[in-house]
């Protein structure tokens, strides 16, 4: 009898540790990156992302917040490493670093990320050229956030080549040179934010072959010439933008009269501090969803602000 007992409080043991696991994992308490976890843990070494990372902590030199410090070893989506995030396997999806004090420079081998999401390492203090070719072999990534930096040089025109960027963020660096024609055959972007640069030249009537863009910020640039009206914004297609920014910069001649009932969704529109003359079309008033509409600081020499505007109803208006 006495042995009888002893396997039965075995067998209740027994249960009793199954069903503390079970609750274990239902209340979310197991670890699946836990080592302890044998039977979970499905994280296997990644050395190439790993080797690539620890290139990209070599370039950004200072970091006063030791986000990169224990990058070591081959498992940087177990338990990950700082900064990191591994979404849906065992491949580096998410790097993000923002306002973490960086310096340094972004080091190509960031393009042997394969499986790269997100890179998001707006401000900082990183100087040196944005790794245009690098980025561009990034297949997956959706959004290059790189906003508030150092960066000098020009928006490498390689970056045309992407075929998933979603989101585009480049403004507060100190990039020179034209915008490149090239951006406009990126055709899953939906923003792109140049702004507070040094870029030249004109506006790429290229642009408008993103038929997808919500959000252009040129703003605070040194653009010259025309708006390309009707290559930017064809009158046969609905644009899906809803703010629209070209202020500060040395931009010339008339606003476009063709645009009107085809920008459906916009609802911010700045042309201010420009070099903009002629009339202001009536046609904007067929903006069906505005509610800002900035003109100041210009030379418009003739004629007042049509009655169909002032009596639009806007939130600002601004001439």
């Amino acid at each position: 009898r006495g042995r009888n007992n002893g396997g039965g409080a075995m067998r209740l043991a027994v249960g009793l540790l199954a069903i503390a696991s079970l609750l274990a994992v239902s209340d979310g308490q197991m670890n699946l990156y836990d080592p302890h976890d044998d039977a979970l843990d499905h994280v296997q070494p990644n050395k190439p992302h790993a080797d690539a990372l620890r290139k990209l902590r070599a370039g950004l030199a200072n970091d006063p917040h030791g986000m990169m410090r224990w990058w070591e070893g081959d498992y940087p989506c177990k338990m990950p490493w700082r900064g990191i995030r591994c979404e849906g396997g065992n491949g580096v999806t998410h790097i993000e670093m923002s306002n973490r004090g960086l310096s340094g420079h972004i080091d190509p081998a960031i393009g042997l990320i394969e499986t790269l999401q997100v890179l998001d390492l707006g401000n900082n203090f990183i100087f040196h050229e944005i790794p245009g070719e690098a980025i561009a072999n990034l297949t997956r990534l959706e959004t290059l956030n790189l906003h508030n930096n150092k960066l000098r040089g020009k928006i490498p025109p390689e970056l045309g080549n992407s075929t998933s960027l979603v989101h585009i963020g480049l403004s507060r660096n100190l990039l020179a040179g034209p915008i490149p024609k090239e951006l406009g055959k990126i055709q899953t972007l939906v923003s792109l934010d140049l702004a507070m640069n040094f870029l030249n030249g004109t506006i790429p009537a290229e642009l408008g072959d993103l038929i997808y863009l919500a959000e252009l910020n040129l703003g605070k640039n040194r653009l010259r010439g025309g708006i390309p009206g009707r290559r930017l914004i064809p009158e046969d297609r609905v644009s899906k933008l809803v703010t629209l920014r070209m202020s500060s910069n040395m931009l010339e001649g008339t606003v476009p009269t063709t645009w009107g009932s085809q920008l459906k969704y916009l609802q911010i529109l700045d042309l201010s501090r420009n070099w903009l003359i002629g009339d202001v079309p009536p046609a904007l008033a067929d903006i069906p969803n505005l509610r800002e509409l900035w003109l100041n600081h210009n030379k418009f020499m003739r004629g007042e602000t049509p009655s169909v505007l002032t009596n639009k109803g806007l939130q600002v208006l601004v001439r």
